[in-house]
């Protein structure tokens, strides 16, 4: 089984940090003893999003460690199976027999009726198949590539899962960061305004309005908080470890425009995992039909056996072999169920592959517009609107400390940016699904594990 590689230095160093703590002993602990309970195993080092790797080792990962690819791997076992079952010869039959045991007196009187009079015969038979084991052995290779290509179109659907799941905690994080600066921003307004109404400078309704708006951010920075922690938790169940946050604004936003920074190279759709697995589907329904119509060839049953016979003194020959060939008849079953059934799962095999494909083509048409579209607002708010608030900040503050504007401007222009922040973060996320969506309808993917590969 293929090992995965090591994901991050800081998860190793906190795997490290922790396992080493687990091993030191307390300067006040007592010497252990014989009878002292071992320490529990360490946990597996988890997952640092900050440092995701390549879509490869993420597909390693997941194969390794999801438990979802436990029982895909039994499913993949039990075909090959399959194919190792369909290679052997059946298994031949031993026959032995005594015949001839007398009842009553012997004829002529006298006999042994033990060593005189009985035969004793062994035989061994084996049937020979006619043109079944060659459709018989396609048929189940092509349903072992079906079955390993299907799992592997369910590793790949798991590893964009994966990144989805990352980009949501990446923009999660940067939308907790500017909630809590907008936050204590409000805290600040809030407190401003109620000055000024003290002092008469403003309507007490001013700073209950403040005060209305800092509550609301305070619940969105809570909602922002939980889903944050949601996101991570689903990453957890996909992946099979635990997944710790970016831990910063500054590469949670690097992943997120790191991905979406890619080129998307052209790939045929046709490559895609699933409608391979649908095409190999349809081999082994096709290979299957090709057996189901050979029933109507008969499989004979050849016999070899030898007699020993002791009725001699009746002018039986004492030693004897014997050839059989047992030939049966399929007057009545000769594989038209099995034809039915093979026909009608190759007929559903190639319309679902059609259709897929015809819909793969209807989605890239639609996504490629959406991703258009979302990559032009993009382009205005990283190019013209957020520089232009930041510029209007930073003048402000430059004012403000010159003392020819008011702290409630620069407040005012702060939310602004931050609205505008949080707006480009929702596009982010927004045209990394967009990419997702687009690598998931196209034939580009992780590259299979060797347990898979080496099936189609």
């Amino acid at each position: 089984m293929r090992r995965v590689p090591s994901l991050l230095v800081s998860c190793m160093l906190l795997g490290a940090t922790a396992a080493s703590a687990q091993a030191a002993p307390s300067p006040a602990a007592p010497a252990s003893t014989p009878e002292a309970t071992p320490a529990p195993a360490a946990s597996p080092t988890p997952l640092c999003l900050a440092s995701l790797p390549d879509e490869d080792s993420v597909a390693a990962l997941l194969w390794e460690r999801s438990p979802e690819f436990a029982s895909a791997r039994a499913r993949v076992a039990s075909a090959r199976s399959d194919v190792v079952r369909a290679g052997l010869l059946p298994n031949p039959e031993l026959e032995l027999g005594a015949n001839t045991l007398p009842l009553g007196s012997t004829n002529p009187p006298g006999l042994n009726r033990w060593t005189e009079v009985p035969n004793y015969g062994v035989g061994l038979s084996e049937q020979l198949e006619l043109g079944k084991r060659g459709p018989r052995k396609d048929a189940a290779r092509a349903a072992l590539a079906s079955t390993a290509l299907e799992v592997q179109a369910l590793l790949r659907a798991r590893t964009y899962d994966l990144l989805e799941r990352t980009a949501e905690v990446a923009t999660a994080e940067v939308r907790v960061a500017e909630l809590e600066k907008l936050a204590a921003d409000a805290a600040r307004l809030t407190e401003l305004q109620r000055a000024r109404a003290q002092h008469g400078e403003t309507a007490g309704l001013d700073a209950d309005r403040a005060a209305l708006e800092e509550a609301q951010l305070q619940g969105q920075l809570a909602e922002e908080n939980n889903h944050l922690t949601e996101a991570l938790l689903t990453c957890s169940r996909t992946v099979g470890l635990a997944c710790t946050p970016f831990g910063g604004l500054e590469a949670a936003s690097q992943f997120l425009t790191t991905r979406l920074a890619r080129t998307l190279a052209p790939v045929d759709v046709q490559q895609r995992p699933d409608l391979r697995s649908l095409e190999a589907q349809q081999l082994s329904a096709k290979s299957a039909l090709t057996l189901a119509r050979r029933r109507w060839i008969p499989d004979p049953t050849l016999r070899v056996g030898y007699l020993r016979d002791q009725f001699v003194i009746s002018g039986n020959q004492r030693d004897s072999l014997g050839i059989n060939l047992t030939i049966p008849l399929p007057f009545f079953d000769h594989g038209q169920a099995d034809a039915l059934a093979a026909s009608a799962t190759a007929e559903a095999a190639e319309r679902a592959r059609a259709q897929l494909t015809a819909q793969a083509g209807r989605d890239l048409t639609a996504l490629t517009t959406q991703r258009q579209s979302v990559e032009t607002r993009r382009e205005r708010v990283r190019t013209q609107t957020l520089p232009q608030a930041a510029n209007l900040v930073q003048r402000l503050e430059a004012a403000v400390k010159a003392g020819g504007a008011s702290m409630l401007d620069l407040l005012f222009a702060r939310r602004t940016y931050g609205q505008l922040v949080l707006d480009a973060a929702d596009l982010d996320l927004a045209a990394f699904r967009l990419s997702v969506s687009m690598e998931r309808v196209r034939g580009a993917g992780p590259k299979p594990p060797g347990e898979l590969a080496e099936h189609f």
